[in-house]
């Protein structure tokens, strides 16, 4: 029987990052320079393109 590892979250990831420092999604898209609702996306994305992450 074999292992079969579940890929990683990343958007759930970013998420979580973003609740445990009390910011707001609005915060960290101003921040990021993109708007509320690509955040959003961002954090529901099972992968994201690693241009966005930089």
């Amino acid at each position: 029987m074999g292992t079969a590892t579940k890929p990683k979250h990343i958007g759930r990831n970013i998420s979580r990052i973003r609740e445990l420092r009390g910011i707001k999604q609005e915060i960290l898209a101003e921040a990021m320079g993109v708007s509320q609702q690509t955040v959003s996306s961002i954090e529901g994305s099972e992968e994201v393109d690693s241009k966005k992450l930089v």
